[in-house]
């Protein structure tokens, strides 16, 4: 029973980093700019020849240093398995990012839709990586850090968090080619909801999962 409830958790998570990249992959497709955590990673594309994914992978090991970094002694060695979790998520990213590539979208309102439905997507990614409590990619698992920390609200550090990654963007786009690239009114509607999205998701969803996995919320 608790084998079957620790492949409950770890099928949740991995379930959860395929909605979060299919998410991010409909915001970025919606044409408004992408979602503030892969906001720096989609400058870069415009100034190097790699992909969302590929960028999306390096960005994610420079926030696992971080997060690694700021417990110290208290980092526990199975979140190591956060680095081929992000190598799945990146590569989910620039899957969904083909598969939609042929979605074409006909006006503003159509944007703004595949721009919503992106959120909702992300947020409950994020939800479903949260709630089992056995892997987290290094991007939630920093804001979970900060959050333990601290002692803020999950949902208020991702915001001000993804605001952070949002703001070094913009200065990476203009100081390279002088010109905002990438980040539009779909990056700050992204920042200002996919948190609370994710709260309200995590509240929800863990409501429902007393009962169907074994021992739920004793993971450590």
């Amino acid at each position: 029973m608790k084998n079957r409830g620790w492949m409950k958790r770890y099928g949740m998570f991995i379930c959860g980093v395929i909605v979060s990249a299919l998410g991010i992959s409909m915001i970025t497709k919606a044409g408004l700019g992408t979602s503030p955590i892969t906001s720096l990673a989609y400058v870069l594309t415009f100034i190097f020849p790699w992909s969302l994914g590929t960028f999306t992978m390096i960005v994610n090991t420079v926030l696992f240093l971080i997060q690694a970094g700021l417990q110290g002694k208290d980092f526990q060695k199975v979140q190591l398995l956060q680095l081929p979790s992000a190598l799945l998520f990146s590569m989910c990213i620039d899957g969904w990012c083909w598969m939609l590539d042929h979605w074409a979208l006909g006006s503003y309102g159509e944007q703004i839709l595949m721009l919503l439905g992106g959120c909702a997507f992300l947020g409950l990614g994020i939800a479903l990586e949260v709630i089992p409590n056995v892997l987290i990619l290094p991007g939630e698992g920093l804001v979970r850090t900060i959050a333990a920390l601290t002692g803020w609200r999950f949902g208020r550090v991702k915001t001000g968090f993804d605001l952070a990654i949002v703001i070094s963007a913009l200065t990476v786009s203009v100081a390279a080619k002088g010109q905002i690239l990438g980040i539009r009114e779909g990056t700050v509607v992204a920042a200002l909801i996919v948190g609370s999205i994710a709260h309200f998701f995590i509240g929800k969803v863990s409501a429902v999962l007393e009962g169907w996995i074994p021992d739920y919320g004793t993971a450590s």
